[in-house]
């Protein structure tokens, strides 16, 4: 269906209002933004870093619909 993984933009909005939406843990997520064939980026849900890093780490993921 209608479910995704989000952007690094929509995944960072989510951070933003992580008290609001609940259910994350201090952690890595995933987002579907690749830096590279190799690299995709993260963002840090207990200090909102974003990065980019090798595609095979196992981090965790949220899937969204539209919001």
């Amino acid at each position: 269906g209608d479910w995704y993984l989000p952007s690094k933009h929509e995944l960072n909005l989510l951070y933003l209002q992580k008290t609001v939406v609940g259910g994350f843990t201090s952690n890595y997520y995933w987002s579907s933004t690749e830096f590279d064939n190799n690299d995709a980026w993260f963002q840090l849900f207990n200090f909102g870093l974003q990065g980019y890093d090798f595609k095979f780490y196992n981090y965790y993921v949220r899937s969204v619909r539209a919001f």
